[in-house]
């Protein structure tokens, strides 16, 4: 491709846009509405990837044909929403799980409030394709028949097991995932892998939280006693249009160490 050839391809796409906004004039809605909408769905498409910057305001009001007032109010809106964040100096990013990280690490322990936290380390226990399960793919929005991976997972502190997790994803929307070396599983959060290779990062999640009694696995993978009491916290990780991608349920013992949730 020749410079001038890059010089030709420029207004086409800059008409493209313009008119593209233009035709949604007559739906009533406000030009910085549809303006997110655009940059929504240019992050959505992996166009902007998370920790990419997205082009200076300036830029963006050429391109789309809107005022820099546009512009601004549309990308504060994102900010406020949580897929663009600022940083000054540099410009305007695409928000990622790395940006909130500390948010949703998923396993806090404590022995009470202000008491420094305990260090886990995470051990890989097994990677499976499973077929369908009508809950969890109810869960995950994902038709009946669609194939799960299950990643079972152990936290230890102070080298003993203290959480048991099975973690439950749709197959098609994490191709190869099961060819990923069992240390990566270990070294890095599932939800920074998810997001460093495929592209998705998790936004929120929520949580379900009751008591309940360690069947037989789990009590020996915990190392205590079948039918003990026990913490079940049920998950659901959301990315883009607030889609679920992963359903996690962790059996935790909070004898010794309680499990922390900040808000």
């Amino acid at each position: 491709m020749n410079p001038q050839g890059s010089v030709e391809r420029a207004p086409i796409m800059l008409k493209s846009r313009t008119n593209q906004l233009l035709r949604q004039k007559a739906d009533g809605r406000p030009m910085h509405f549809r303006l997110q909408q655009e940059i929504r769905r240019g992050i959505e498409s992996g166009q902007w990837s998370p920790g990419s910057t997205i082009p200076p305001e300036r830029k963006l009001a050429q391109e789309f044909g809107v005022s820099l007032g546009t512009v601004r109010t549309a990308i504060l809106n994102l900010v406020a929403e949580g897929l663009l964040y600022r940083i000054q100096g540099k410009g305007t990013m695409v928000a990622g799980s790395k940006m909130i990280r500390e948010s949703i690490r998923y396993y806090h322990f404590v022995g009470d409030f202000g008491r420094k936290e305990a260090i886990p380390k995470l051990k890989f226990l097994d990677m499976t394709v499973l077929e369908g399960m009508a809950e969890i793919n109810r869960r995950l929005k994902v038709r009946h028949a669609e194939k799960l991976y299950r990643l079972r997972r152990l936290v230890l502190v102070s080298e003993k097991p203290i959480v048991h997790s099975s973690s439950y994803l749709p197959c098609r929307l994490f191709p190869g995932l099961d060819e990923f070396p069992s240390s990566r599983f270990e070294r890095v959060p599932l939800y920074l892998a998810l997001e460093d290779h495929f592209g998705l990062p998790t936004l929120s999640n929520s949580d379900l939280i009751s008591v309940t009694s360690a069947d037989a696995e789990t009590a020996a993978l915990l190392e205590i006693p079948e039918n003990s009491p026990i913490l079940s916290v049920e998950m659901l990780a959301f990315t883009y249009r607030n889609r679920p991608y992963e359903y996690r349920i962790s059996h935790c013992l909070t004898g010794v160490r309680k499990l922390l949730r900040n808000y």
